[in-house]
Formats: structure tokens, C-alpha cells, sequence
């Protein structure tokens, strides 16, 4: 009863939410403001789900722009990742977001990059935009180098976009991890414990991307399992 009541109530926010973002949009298309309220907004519905979020690692966050790198581990990372989006960040996800009745429109109308990995050149073609944002704008990224949902099981490889974008720009790579949670959420009790959420040192790019993407991925998994162990 409480998972459907969970369900029903999150699909009525989904759905409001978009209205109000995408009205929000239209009077300021592509601002990276939008995807900030937006954020704000998703990120309560954590609580909603029975979870309590405590961050940390707050000294870590630059005073300059970033690009911040995050494990994937569900779909109800939108609710949990979300409280950790600062101003004037947007983030990259697949096309395929696009197609996601009301979330995916409202998602890209807030300036939000879509990825179409299946065209490498549309893809590289997005990435540079993204590059040009970072500079002209001021723009820090959000990705979620994994590419897919790992489902709370392991991290897997990184792919190396992010990393490029690093080093083309000067910005630094800001790892976020994320306690597991997907493995023991359940939507019909009401608590579902703690997740910690901690930002890691920055780090500059200096190097091969693919290089740095797999230091980041090892620093990455040896602070999942610290925070794993906090967790219990």
C-alpha cells in the first residue's frame, strides 16, 4: 500500500514539476537557473522516499567552475543526486532522456546536454558545445561517467568525455560518491535508512583522459566502500 501510494504521488510530482519547469523555461529557455530550482525540487522527493541525506565533503567544492562526476546506480538517483547539483550547473545525459513523457521535455528546455551515443560524431558535436559552455558561460557540468545504472552492484569503467573536457578547459573533475542505497531501498517501508553523499578533492587533468578517468574510477570505489561501511 505505501509503495503504491509512493508510486502514484511521484508520477503526480513528475508531472506537475514538468509543467512548472518547462512554463519556467519559456520565459527563460536554456537557463542554467531552471535546471538549478529543478534540482531543488527533486532533490526533496529523497525524503519523500524514506531516505535521510547527509553530505559531506563540502570543503572540496572549487570557487571556480567544475565538472562533477558521479556513480549511476538507478533511475531514483534523479531524486537522490540531485541534492548535491550546485548554481549554474547543468548536466549530460543520453537522448533518449528526450523521450520520457513530460521529465524529458522539461529536461531539455532547462539546458540540460543531450548525448546521442550512437552517432559518435553527434555526440562529439554535443561535447563541444558543452566545452564552449564551460568557457563563454561559466558552466560547471554534471555527469555520470558510468554512461549506465549499475544497479548498487559495482562501478563500472568510466568512459573518458568528461575527462576530455577537463583537461581541454582547465576546469577541474569533482568526483561525487554516492552510498549504496538501491539494494536496500524498499518503497513499501517507510524508512529506508541513510545515504551519504560526499564530494572528493578536485582534480586537475593533467594527462591522458583515459588515464585520469580510471585514477578517478579506483579513488571513486575505494570511498564507495568508505562510505558504505559509515553507512551501516
Amino acid at each position: 500500500m505505501i509503495a503504491l501510494a509512493r508510486v502514484i504521488l511521484i508520477g503526480i510530482f513528475i508531472l506537475f514539476s514538468s509543467i512548472v519547469i518547462s512554463l519556467l523555461c519559456l520565459l527563460r529557455p536554456k537557463n542554467p537557473k531552471n535546471t538549478y530550482i529543478a534540482a531543488l525540487m527533486y532533490g526533496k522527493v529523497a525524503y519523500f522516499l524514506g531516505f535521510k541525506v547527509s553530505l559531506a565533503g563540502n570543503e572540496n567544492l572549487p570557487k571556480t567552475n567544475a565538472i562533477f562526476v558521479c556513480n549511476h546506480q538507478s533511475n531514483y538517483d534523479v531524486f537522490i543526486a540531485t541534492n548535491t547539483v550546485i548554481e549554474n550547473t547543468v548536466s549530460v545525459g543520453k537522448k533518449s532522456i528526450l523521450y520520457f513523457p513530460f521529465f524529458g521535455l522539461m529536461y531539455w528546455l532547462s539546458g540540460n546536454i543531450l548525448i546521442d551515443r550512437s552517432d559518435k560524431n553527434k555526440a562529439i558535436n554535443s561535447l563541444t558545445i558543452a566545452q564552449r559552455n564551460i568557457k563563454s558561460k561559466n558552466l560547471s557540468l554534471w555527469f555520470f561517467p558510468e554512461g549506465t545504472r549499475n544497479y548498487a552492484k559495482q562501478l563500472y569503467p568510466f568512459k573518458s568525455g568528461a575527462f576530455h573536457l577537463a583537461y581541454n578547459t582547465g576546469v577541474p573533475i569533482v568526483p561525487v560518491c554516492i552510498s549504496l542505497y538501491y539494494n536496500k531501498l524498499s518503497l513499501n517501508r517507510i524508512n529506508n535508512g541513510k545515504i551519504i553523499i560526499k564530494y572528493l578533492p578536485p582534480v586537475y587533468v593533467n594527462k591522458s583522459a583515459k588515464e585520469s578517468a580510471k585514477e578517478v574510477h579506483l579513488s571513486m570505489k575505494e570511498n564507495i566502500l568508505d562510505l558504505e561501511m559509515k553507512q551501516n
